[in-house]
C-alpha cells in the first residue's frame, strides 16, 4: 500500500527524557523496580539493542535503565538505549538488525509506517514483546483556535465533507491520531479514505500541527498529549472533541517489538525483557514518576507535565485489547484487512 506521506517525527516535545529519569527514581518504590528474571533462568543473549523515541510511553523503560534501578542489570540484561528521531528511522533499523527490541506506535509499526520494505508484519517478522501505553480519555484530541468549532457532520444535502474546505492536520496518515480521526469521522457518518481526502493534511510533525491551526491555515488539528495541553498552552487552542472515544476509547497506543527470528532465537531473554517492563509498567507508569521525569526533561514545560491528560500503562499483553487497535487499522485503511493478532503475540514461533 502506498499513500503521499511525510515522515512523523514522534512527540519531540519530550526530548532529552532521560535527564528527569534520575529524579523520577525517587518517586517510585525500589523494591517493585528492582530486576530480577521471575524464575525464567538466565538470558540466552545478555546485549540488547533498545531503540526507542522521547515519547510519555516510554518513562517506565527509562526508569528501568538508570543507574539508581539498573532492573535490566539486575536480570542479567547489559541494554544499549539507542535513541532515534523518528519512528520510521527506528524501523528501519529494526528491519535491518541494527537494534533488537523497538518502542513506538502500534499503528506506525503494524503498518511498516506505509513502507513495503519496513512491513515487517505482512513479512510475518513482527512479535509484540511487551506492552508501553495505552489512551485514556481526552488524551487524544481534535483541537481548533479559539471561537472554532468541531464540523457539523454529516453533512446534509450530500455535501462532500472532503471538499467542504473544513480541514484538519495530522502529523502522519499511519499514526495513532489518525486512527483516532478516522474513527471519530465514521462515527459521524463520514468515512474518509486514507491519502484521499483533501479535509485530511498530513503535516508531519504535532508541532507543525499546532503552528497551522493557530495560523489559521488549517481548521483543526489531531494531536495526543503533550501536545493537546501544549496546543491550549502555547497557541491558546481548544479541544474540540475527545478522538480517544467510541471504538478508540482505551486503544493500545505505544509498545515493544522485535522480530520473529530475534524471538525465536533468543527466547529466554525476550521473556526476562517482557517480565521487567511488567514491573516497570506497574510502577515507572504512576503519574508522580511520569510527571517527575517529564517535569526535569530538556525542554519540557512544567505547566504541560501537570496539567496534561495521561494514559495507562498496561502490564501485560492482551490480545483482546490490541483487537482495538488491529480493528482501528483496518477500518483506516492504513492496513490491507486485519492482522492476526495471535500470532503477532506469540513469542515461541
Amino acid at each position: 500500500m502506498s499513500h503521499p506521506r511525510r515522515t512523523a517525527r514522534r512527540r519531540r516535545l519530550l526530548t532529552g527524557l532521560a535527564l528527569g529519569v534520575a529524579a523520577a527514581s525517587v518517586a517510585v518504590s525500589a523494591t517493585a523496580c528492582s530486576g530480577g528474571s521471575s524464575g525464567l533462568g538466565s538470558p540466552d543473549t545478555t546485549n540488547l539493542r533498545v531503540g526507542v523515541v522521547d515519547s510519555v510511553g516510554v518513562v517506565p523503560f527509562e526508569i528501568g535503565i538508570s543507574p539508581s534501578y539498573h532492573s535490566f542489570s539486575d536480570a542479567g540484561l547489559a541494554i544499549t538505549e539507542q535513541k532515534f528521531a523518528s519512528e520510521s528511522d527506528e524501523l528501519a533499523a529494526l528491519a535491518q538488525n541494527k537494534i533488537d527490541i523497538a518502542y513506538g506506535e502500534y499503528s506506525q509499526f503494524l503498518s511498516g509506517d506505509g513502507n513495503a520494505s519496513q512491513d515487517l508484519t505482512a513479512k510475518n517478522q513482527m512479535r509484540i514483546v511487551s506492552e508501553a501505553y495505552d489512551a485514556a480519555p481526552d488524551t487524544i484530541a481534535l483541537v481548533v483556535r479559539k471561537g472554532g468549532v468541531a464540523p457539523n457532520l454529516p453533512l446534509q444535502n450530500g455535501r462532500d465533507f472532503c471538499k467542504s474546505g473544513y480541514t484538519i492536520g495530522v502529523s502522519s496518515y499511519y499514526s495513532t491520531e489518525y486512527l483516532a480521526l478516522s474513527n471519530w469521522l465514521q462515527s459521524q457518518s463520514t468515512p474518509v479514505a486514507i491519502g484521499n481526502c483533501a479535509g485530511i493534511v498530513n503535516l508531519g510533525d504535532p508541532t507543525t500541527v499546532i503552528k497551522a491551526v493557530a495560523s489559521g491555515q488549517i481548521t483543526a488539528g489531531a494531536l495526543q498529549e503533550p501536545y493537546v495541553t501544549a496546543g491550549e498552552i502555547d497557541a491558546s487552542l481548544r479541544v474540540a472533541a475527545d478522538l480517544a472515544s467510541g471504538n478508540a476509547a482505551d486503544m493500545p497506543v505505544d509498545g515493544y517489538f522485535a522480530t520473529t527470528d530475534f524471538v525465536t532465537r533468543y527466547p529466554r531473554t525476550t521473556a526476562i525483557f517482557a517480565a521487567v517492563m511488567a514491573k516497570l509498567q506497574a510502577t515507572g507508569g504512576q503519574r508522580i514518576a511520569v510527571e517527575t521525569a517529564l517535569g526535569t526533561a530538556a525542554g519540557n514545560d512544567p505547566l504541560v507535565t501537570t496539567a496534561m491528560q495521561l494514559g495507562t500503562y498496561p502490564t501485560v499483553v492482551l490480545p483482546a485489547k490490541l483487537e482495538i487497535v488491529n480493528r482501528l487499522m483496518d477500518s483506516a485503511g492504513t492496513i490491507n484487512g486485519p492482522l492476526d493478532v495471535a500470532t503477532l503475540t506469540n513469542l515461541t514461533a
